[in-house]
């Protein structure tokens, strides 16, 4: 075993246990067991995620949430055919992308679809939902289609694709959401990340009152 050049054991950066991180951290989780419990949702990763989707589906408009595993995150109540998938990512973190794991044929051939929605949530920590890059154009499914044959065909050893934010504003024409902030204080957000973003247009940007005119 010796001989074999594991050069994921040179990754990662280690740190010291903090016992004040771990005892304050502690105490959150025991505030979220409550509400965990209250609502019968007991898986922890599936009781956040299913909070943020219905945050971001209830910004949107959208009425329904799904509380399974398959299919997408949300649905309108009153137009029966309108879907949305809701990606989230961090505002710290070096990207903002996307990402769609395990992807199918079926479900790339959905996003050419006039049915489906696509949300990039951007967080700034657990809780505070900075704004909303949201949208749909069949060329994403037609993007996801390619790079799920690209893994068929044995050319990457993960079925992982990624849209990054930029991509989804220049090239297939979404829309950002502010949320609750103004359009300067969401450019401003953005242009402190991202030198090559400071110049969105202003037309990109809208409030959550105006998203009724955008999904259809």
């Amino acid at each position: 075993m010796e001989k074999y050049d594991l050069k994921l054991f040179d990754k990662g950066k280690f740190s010291h246990i903090d016992n004040e991180f771990i005892a304050e951290g502690v105490l959150a989780l025991r505030e979220l067991q409550k509400v965990q419990e209250r609502f019968n949702k007991n898986d922890t990763d599936t009781f956040i995620n299913e909070l943020r989707d219905q945050i971001v589906g209830h910004t949107l408009g959208f009425d329904l949430v799904n509380v399974e595993k398959h299919g997408f995150d949300c649905k309108m109540a009153d137009k029966k055919d309108i879907f949305l998938e809701v990606k989230a990512a961090s505002y710290d973190s070096s990207t903002w992308n996307a990402t769609f794991n395990d992807t199918t044929l079926e479900k790339a051939n959905c996003f050419k679809s006039k049915k489906l929605y696509l949300a990039l949530a951007v967080w700034k920590d657990a809780s505070d939902l900075l704004f909303i890059c949201f949208g749909q154009n069949e060329n994403i499914g037609k993007l996801l289609e390619e790079k799920v044959k690209w893994f068929k065909a044995g050319n990457t050893v993960r079925s992982t694709q990624s849209i990054s934010f930029s991509k989804l504003i220049k090239d297939f024409g979404f829309k950002i959401c502010t949320v609750d902030r103004s359009t300067e204080d969401v450019k401003k957000l953005i242009g402190a990340k991202f030198n090559n973003l400071k110049n969105i247009p202003d037309n990109l940007f809208i409030n959550k009152f105006d998203v009724d005119n955008y999904i259809k």
